[in-house]
């Protein structure tokens, strides 16, 4: 249950529960009135005279739970407690309780009203207390709820509520004063929670909602209110769909090596067409909507759709969604995050090990955003012992995004070449835009160990 506070309109000083919990702290040496069992409390708001408390009991029942207690003011036994409760009829107090003696005195089962305690001892009057009584029992009225508007923002509503009004006045006076509650509204679609607003002083106004998210087909919404006591008050059902068109989109991978396939997806329900948009230039997202990137001829228009980038470098993407159903012309816009199409170049061991144990037996490179390559490895005196290419390199694999080209298994002519220093010359043309070309040389050591 969420923690509520008691308000008070502009005729009213708004008390906390920590005030009540400094009223049930305060020494016996101080008797008066307080209300233990009390859900909430307040204070009184005469034009004159001293100030009484008010105890609101949650009575969902509808028994009475009302209870007040009264202590000695000095701590000790043998006191006299007189309990009345006053009367609108005759304007006097009547309706005498029993008298109890001793340290304090506990009344139950209390009605609303005014209620006045007298201690005495010894014959003679020592404190004279009194405090409100009001039992918040659980009314039969409901919210109301109203679809107002259907638009691009979303479903527009607007909601009211008649809270139970509680009133006491000072006596003998005949002015009735307000106690005006707070009130919850918990606006809900499909029974989630889209939002609640909390109104401390409610006076019964309409307050205005709006469901701006995109879904499919119809979808009931409602709104519970819920009082300073939890009770909750459920509005009648309205069903609607929307026009709200939500243009996000996701994509995967993010990053890799030319050629990169990168597949987007969207699941916008209320979208009846889709723009695709691919940028290799940041600045030209914010370009008009019928501005298009170098990257395509024609427009992409599918609802899901797949790219494959052929060059390194940084891009992005731009979602057009729109919905034109009943003429509404709703549209969306979705950015992508940055889509890395990693740098040409390749990696090469320094050592390789042929020796049959099923790691590091061959010799070859990891290929990055490369086109073609070709690689030739020569013995110490400049004779070829091995070369292999390719002219068409497939994208990476799908471990770690790379490429591994062919490679040298150690042998020459059949035989376990000799374990030393070799030399390797790699070619290799990379995946830029412009076909630039790479060309690499060092040395490798071929070992046995095992």
């Amino acid at each position: 249950m969420r923690l509520m506070v008691l308000a008070i309109s502009n005729k009213f000083r708004l008390f906390s529960g920590i005030l009540l919990a400094l009223i049930l702290c305060q020494s016996t040496l101080q008797a008066q009135i307080t209300a233990p069992l009390s859900s909430y409390s307040s204070t009184t708001a005469y034009s004159v005279g001293k100030q009484d408390d008010i105890f609101v009991f949650c009575d969902e029942a509808g028994v009475g739970a009302g209870e007040l207690k009264a202590v000695s003011p000095d701590g000790t036994s043998g006191w006299d407690f007189t309990w009345t409760k006053w009367d609108s009829g005759t304007n006097t107090y009547g309706g005498t309780f029993p008298i109890n003696n001793g340290q304090e005195s506990i009344l139950s089962d209390l009605s609303d009203g005014f209620y006045r305690v007298i201690l005495e001892k010894g014959g003679e009057t020592s404190q004279v207390y009194q405090a409100w009584v009001i039992n918040h029992l659980k009314s039969m009225i409901q919210p109301s709820l109203t679809k107002t508007l259907m638009d691009c923002v979303g479903v527009h509503f607007t909601s009211s509520y008649i809270a139970t009004t509680y009133q006491y006045n000072n006596y003998p006076s005949s002015d009735l004063l307000d106690l005006i509650t707070t009130a919850i509204f918990s606006f809900k679609r499909g029974g989630v929670e889209l939002q609640y607003v909390t109104v401390p002083d409610y006076d019964g106004s309409e307050k205005s909602f709006i469901d701006d998210d995109s879904f499919e087909g119809d979808s009931e919404y409602e709104i519970t209110v819920i009082d300073e006591c939890g009770f909750e008050y459920t509005s009648n059902q309205v069903i609607s769909n929307t026009y709200v068109v939500d243009a996000t989109f996701t994509f995967d991978p993010s990053s890799g090596e030319a050629p990169l396939e990168v597949t987007f997806d969207t699941d916008d329900p209320n979208a009846t067409s889709f723009q695709w948009f691919f940028y290799q230039d940041k600045d030209r997202l914010d370009d008009p909507i019928s501005t298009r990137d170098s990257l395509l001829a024609d427009v992409m228009t599918g609802e899901n759709e797949i790219y494959t980038y052929l060059h390194p470098g940084s891009y992005f993407v731009k979602l057009i969604a729109i919905n034109n159903d009943d003429s509404m012309n709703c549209v969306d816009i979705f950015t992508s995050t940055e889509i890395k199409v990693g740098e040409s170049l390749f990696e090469v061991p320094n050592v390789f090990t042929p020796n049959g144990d099923g790691v590091n037996d061959e010799f070859h490179v990891k290929l990055y955003s490369v086109k073609s390559y070709s690689v030739k490895i020569f013995n110490r005196w400049g004779r070829l012992v091995s070369e292999f290419h390719e002219s068409d390199v497939s994208p990476g694999n799908e471990v770690d995004g790379t490429k591994s080209s062919k490679s040298w298994n150690g042998k020459i002519n059949g035989k376990l070449a000799s374990p030393g220093t070799y030399f390797y010359v790699i070619e290799a043309e990379g995946r830029e835009e412009e076909g630039k070309h790479y060309t690499e040389r060092g040395s490798l050591t071929l070992l046995h160990n095992k």
